[in-house]
């Protein structure tokens, strides 16, 4: 009996024992299940999780698809098959590259809003954000000039690089545009932008920033009161750069032909635009406070303005960067670096670069 009793015992604790098993993960679902709403209101309730839920949701971190091949044939018919092969493929590879450079650039301007997180974006990073920026727009604009021009994918594509430019620095918001300006009897040609010596001259040395310069104040000031100035803007948030050049300005370096006028604030320089004050070049920086080059000479063009504006930059001369700045409206580009103005031969360089501007737009009988 005493046996019997104790099988009998092992029997009814493995069978609860086994009942449990069944009952307990049951349990803990139920537990679970019951947490759970609370959980989530917590989470719904807590404001940063509510903003970050806005953010990863808002239309800025999208996904932004290439319209697919059957969708994009209708807006170029009139093609033969293979104009239609090449122009999808050359599509295709811009909105490949512009997907991986946005998920890149989303990670980064997602953990701008994360507390703790933030921080602003180093000047270098913004010149290199900036590049790749100007690269992605001058090529989805000439997609966009072209078969493309109604494609919702590159429409948003452009939309998303000017809110980016905003998030990275919100005087910039905007910065490429939506079109590319029609340049007349002008087209593109990369030494023309540069400024760089007509081959006539080609004889002789190049001047180049830094160099030594026999009477160079003497031969800049001849060489700037032989061009058709009056008036001349210069805008730079570089003050160092803005004082060298006003001193030199001051002292006559430039002539007595022209009054120049210097600005650190695009804001200031678009003010005086708008109440009527005309120049006759405008040498701006790319990147300025309130707009910079590209934003300045983008609302001249549209306001019909035949102004020519110059970027003067330490941007080294880059095909893409100059295409960027050729597709906002402006007329040429001086790459210089951050010791502009502190060695002989600097201002002759800036002086030479300018005729040259004037010497093209001559040749090729520029409106501006």
């Amino acid at each position: 009996m005493r046996k019997f009793s104790i099988f009998l015992f092992f029997v009814l604790l493995e069978a609860g024992t086994v009942w449990a098993q069944g009952k307990l993960p049951q349990a803990a679902g139920a537990v679970k299940k019951a947490v759970a709403p609370a959980a989530k209101k917590a989470a719904v309730l807590s404001p940063g999780a509510r903003r970050m839920h806005a953010l990863r949701e808002s239309a800025m971190f999208r996904k932004i698809s290439p319209t697919p091949q059957e969708d994009l044939r209708v807006f170029f018919p009139g093609l033969d098959a293979m104009q239609s092969k090449v122009l999808l493929a050359r599509y295709y590879q811009v909105m490949e590259e512009f997907s991986a450079f946005k998920k890149e650039m989303d990670v980064r301007l997602f953990y701008q809003f994360m507390p703790g997180e933030s921080s602003p974006f180093l000047p270098l990073e913004k010149e290199e954000i900036f590049r790749k920026m100007g690269n992605f727009s001058i090529r989805i604009l000439s997609l966009k000039a072209g078969p493309f021009r109604k494609d919702q994918a590159l429409i948003a594509a452009l939309d998303y690089l000017n809110k980016a430019a905003g998030m990275v620095d919100p005087t910039f918001q905007n910065i490429f545009g939506h079109q590319e300006w029609p340049r007349g009897n002008r087209v593109f040609n990369e030494k023309e932008f540069y400024l760089a010596d007509p081959s006539r001259f080609a004889l002789f040395p190049q001047v180049r920033a830094g160099d030594g310069a026999l009477f160079a104040f003497s031969r800049t000031k001849k060489i700037m009161e032989s061009l058709p100035l009056k008036q001349v803007a210069v805008l730079s948030d570089d003050q160092t750069l803005l004082a060298v050049l006003e001193r030199w300005y001051q002292d006559g370096g430039f002539g007595s032909r022209a009054r120049w006028f210097f600005y650190s604030s695009a804001k200031n320089l678009q003010r005086d635009l708008k109440f009527g004050k005309t120049f006759d070049l405008i040498l701006s920086d790319v990147l300025v406070p309130g707009g910079g080059g590209p934003m300045i000479a983008a609302e001249l063009r549209q306001s019909g303005a035949k102004v020519p504006v110059i970027a003067l930059t330490q941007y080294e001369e880059d095909i893409h960067t100059a295409q960027w700045l050729y597709s906002a409206g402006m007329d040429g580009m001086i790459s210089a670096n951050a010791y502009l103005g502190s060695r002989n031969g600097d201002m002759l360089f800036l002086a030479q670069k300018i005729k040259n501007y004037f010497h093209y737009r001559d040749l090729h009988h520029w409106p501006y």
